[in-house]
């Protein structure tokens, strides 16, 4: 029999993000620092490390909030909901800057891309959307998923994106 050593853990934080089921989160990738939590309450909160108390709540999703991402320099929010809207808020100005529309079910999963003001999405309506989050606007939609699109990441240089689908299947799209 092996003597496995367990690694000591301690928990940094526990605090209550929602007064509903929190569906998701996200940490600023910049600097690690804060993080933001979509739930069943249609809101979007945004959370100091190591604090206890929210520094902003952000309303305007009509439905549950699944899917939420800092921008990478952690200035905006994006929030996708159930009824397939995405909601995009400046935290400097703390107000909403964009509301996109045109999945017809909700969105699973969002992305930044890692250069420009480009932003996709990915939904239970089995699209992969690119928008140009400066225009307002969708300017390319993906098809070719038979299932939702599960999961999304743009490639280093931001040249292609892979989409995971419920389907059991990776497409890697060109975006030039």
């Amino acid at each position: 029999m092996s003597t496995a050593k367990s690694k000591r853990s301690w928990k940094l934080q526990e605090f209550v993000a929602h007064g509903a089921p929190v569906n998701c989160l996200a940490l600023g990738h910049r600097s690690g620092r804060v993080l933001v939590t979509g739930g069943e309450d249609k809101k979007v909160n945004l959370w100091a490390v190591g604090k206890p108390n929210c520094i902003m709540s952000l309303t305007g999703h009509s439905t549950p909030v699944v899917c939420v991402r800092f921008g990478h320099t952690e200035e905006h929010v994006c929030a996708g909901s159930q009824s397939g809207t995405l909601k995009i808020w400046d935290l400097e100005a703390a107000r909403l800057v964009r509301t996109h529309t045109g999945h017809k079910a909700g969105i699973s999963c969002i992305e930044f891309h890692p250069y420009g003001e480009y932003l996709a999405s990915g939904s239970e309506d089995t699209c992969l959307k690119l928008w140009d989050t400066r225009r307002k606007g969708c300017i390319f939609s993906y098809k070719g998923h038979t299932n939702r699109v599960n999961a999304l990441k743009f490639s280093p240089d931001g040249q292609w994106i892979a989409s995971a689908g419920e389907e059991g299947v990776v497409k890697l799209w060109d975006l030039r």
